[in-house]
């Protein structure tokens, strides 16, 4: 089935067509924008973090350029081996041995400290003045690569030991020298500082059985809470990065392996502060395309209201004027241009009402003026034949034949000029057809008659003389000159809601062909035929109940002929 639309869905299935193609490419390339924008950031966060853990590893690989060759110092070796040196000297070397520590440790950023052990002597050489030997301390910090600790005399942090030999022995004795270095938590805790002063929200280091250590000003979303969404990425060996919602809130975390320490540096932002303001211009183009949209509706309801509206009003009201109801009148709302064209369509409309109930006023005076003339006709026809009866009985001496003749007649007249209500109920016009009959059997005693209405169909309106023609015309061309008894039988019943009225007749009756002739005289318009009789009863029969209304003609059982009248049961006279 096709569908079809009128101009205000036509305006929104374009104004559709138009928004949604602009709409998915702006979404469309937004996503994609965000896809790059987001790859790029991680790239970068990657990037930053490798620069970042590459200049870490490069600064504390300077303490081990100071650290190794502080093992094979002459001023070490002395102070080792003291070759019978005095105590002044020996003084003397250490305090050199001291300043050369305290050079080196003050050569970085770092907060640290370095100390040469000599566990045979039972002594030890620090940059830290306060530093005082302790050989289980020293046991339990032995560490051939960096590890983390929790006190280190002054804080917790990174420390190494440096020996010659290259291993940790079994005993601390069996050494003749070892260097050590603490790199304290508070050096690394200023550099997160500087690196999250750039674009990182939330830096940390991280490694599994110890405590974060992260920047001053820790911000965001909770580390152990980053931590727990890692999962085993934290233990492994590689670096990556992962998006999370923490909170309703995006974010990019990643995650960089430093092989020198063994720690995990984490790092967490919010994509929104770089992402936001895309999807907060996506969300404005989007509000911005509904606004559009919605004034597209408005302004094609209003051309709807104010077009479309009247014209499909005007296109109804022609509909209605073609259908035949000429009193539809258009409602006067508009206050545009369609209100003249609506104003004259009512004084159109106004017109041809006029015309048409004049018209049909003139009609149906032109009909009851014909039906009256048909009326008439009738009259005079069965005059004569009754004065002519009355003449003979009279010259016969028959008075009493002339007084029933008389009776009867003045009851025909009565009946008959009756012109206030041509209208009469079924038993009253076949109560006056049975006086026609007895006036008719008067001049034939052969004559004989029946008469059969159900009950239920006497009230029936029927056009006043409406059968007598009938009966008149079974008698006259029928019965007349038969050297047998006539007989007439009338019958009126109801099928399939048609009234069929039959008058049957035992005379001479008609040919087929006289048949068809009669049925096509039947068709002969009124001015053009001036016919009586059948003629006269077919033309009032469809004046008043309509082209539906019929005559029919055929054999009759009886041997004469059968006129049946049929109209519709619905249809009221």
């Amino acid at each position: 089935m096709r569908i079809k639309f009128n101009i205000f869905q036509k305006l929104l299935v374009l104004l559709l067509i138009l928004l949604t193609p602009v709409v998915a490419l702006y979404y469309y390339s937004t996503y994609k924008s965000i896809n790059v924008i987001q790859e790029e950031l991680i790239k970068a966060s990657l990037n930053q973090m490798e620069l970042f853990m590459t200049q870490l590893d490069a600064s504390i690989e300077k303490f081990d350029l100071v650290s190794a060759p502080m093992l094979v110092d002459t001023n070490v070796l002395e102070y080792l081996y003291h070759f019978n040196k005095s105590d002044f000297s020996l003084m003397k070397t250490r305090l050199l041995i001291q300043e050369k520590l305290s050079l080196a440790s003050a050569s970085g950023n770092w907060r640290n400290d370095m100390t040469i052990y000599f566990p045979q002597r039972g002594d030890s050489i620090s940059s830290s003045p306060s530093y005082e030997y302790d050989v289980a301390e020293f046991e339990r910090r032995f560490s051939l690569g960096w590890s983390y600790g929790e006190d280190l005399g002054i804080g917790a942090g990174f420390t190494r030991t440096y020996v010659t030999t290259g291993y940790k022995p079994d005993r601390s004795n069996e050494l003749d020298v070892a260097v050590r270095i603490n790199l304290y938590k508070w050096s690394f805790e200023n550099l997160l500082d500087t690196y999250k002063s750039g674009h990182s929200n939330n830096p940390f280091f991280y490694k599994e059985g110890h405590a974060p250590i992260a920047s001053r000003s820790v911000e965001g979303v909770r580390m152990d809470g980053i931590v727990a969404e890692l999962g085993d990425r934290v233990n492994s060996r590689t670096s990556g990065f992962l998006i999370h919602s923490f909170d309703g809130r995006p974010y990019l975390i990643t995650y960089y392996y430093s092989s020198l320490l063994d720690w995990q540096l984490i790092d967490s932002v919010p994509l929104d502060q770089i992402i936001g303001p895309i999807k907060q211009q996506r969300v404005l183009f989007g509000a911005s395309s509904i606004i559009l949209l919605l004034s597209g509706i408005a302004a094609a309801s209003a051309l709807y209201w104010n077009v479309q509206r009247p014209i499909f009003r005007l296109v109804h009201a022609v509909q209605q004027i073609k259908r035949g109801d000429y009193a539809y009148r258009l409602p006067k709302k508009s206050n545009n241009e369609f209100a003249f064209l609506m104003q004259n369509f009512n004084e159109m409309a106004t017109q041809i009402q006029n015309l048409i109930e004049n018209d049909l006023q003139s009609r149906i005076l032109a009909r009851d003026a014909t039906l009256k003339q048909l009326q008439a006709q009738i009259h005079p026809h069965f005059l004569y034949n009754c004065l002519g009866f009355i003449i003979n009985m009279t010259k016969m001496g028959k008075d009493r034949a002339v007084m029933d003749m008389a009776y009867h007649l003045a009851d025909y007249y009565r009946y008959t000029t009756r012109m206030d209500n041509k209208g009469v109920s079924m038993a009253e016009e076949l109560a006056f057809v049975r006086i026609h009959l007895e006036i008719l059997r008067l001049r034939n005693e052969t004559l004989t008659y029946s008469i059969e209405l159900p009950q239920e169909l006497e009230e029936i309106r029927v056009p006043r003389l409406l059968i007598q023609p009938i009966v008149e015309n079974a008698l006259v061309h029928g019965l007349e000159n038969v050297d047998y008894p006539g007989k007439v039988e009338i019958r009126v019943y109801v099928q399939e809601s048609l009234v069929h009225l039959e008058v049957e007749d035992n005379g001479k009756g008609l040919t087929s062909e006289q048949i068809d002739g009669l049925q096509r005289d039947l068709l002969i318009p009124a001015g053009e035929y001036a016919g009586c009789g059948l003629w006269n009863v077919y033309q009032r029969l469809q004046g008043n109940y309509g082209s539906d209304a019929r005559i029919t003609m055929n054999p009759s059982g009886l041997g004469g002929l059968t006129v049946r009248l049929v109209w519709r049961l619905d249809i009221e006279y």
